[in-house]
């Protein structure tokens, strides 16, 4: 038993490893995007462009995740998408109240990182369950 559970332990932290290095390049290219930006409204495209191409990377795991699944699992695999869309939104309507109540165009930025940081989260939570059945090395 104490076996399995060390195995179990160590294929997850690589799972998570892996994920933590997901499309790294995307981060790379907001900090590249950073570097050149010379105003707010500069980095606020930035984060926009980040957060379109995290969001593809999201889609792309979820429909790598649907593939080869069965009726049922893929049923509830989209209505649990479905139910973390409505979450997603309702969290940045949130969110966007909440910032727009300070002062300063630094929470603008802040916000925008906020919401990167939710897509970019999901995708590699669907990244995790995808891989969390591949027990090869």
């Amino acid at each position: 038993m104490k076996k399995i559970v060390t195995v179990s332990l160590l294929l997850l932290s690589g799972s998570a490893s892996a994920a933590g290095i997901l499309r790294q390049d995307l981060d790379t290219q907001l900090e590249n995007c950073q570097q050149q930006a010379v105003s707010t409204l500069a980095n606020l495209q930035c984060y926009d462009a980040a957060n379109k191409a995290w969001d593809a990377e999201l889609n792309k795991q979820y429909k790598l995740l649907l593939a080869g699944q069965s009726a049922a699992a893929q049923s509830a695999l989209k209505a649990s998408q479905r139910a973390w869309v409505s979450y997603r939104d309702s969290y940045f309507e949130g969110m966007n109240k909440y910032y727009q109540q300070q002062q300063g165009t630094i929470w603008g930025l802040v916000a925008s990182e906020s919401k990167l940081n939710v897509v970019k989260e999901k995708a590699r939570d669907l990244y995790r369950l995808r891989n969390s059945t591949h027990m090869e090395g």
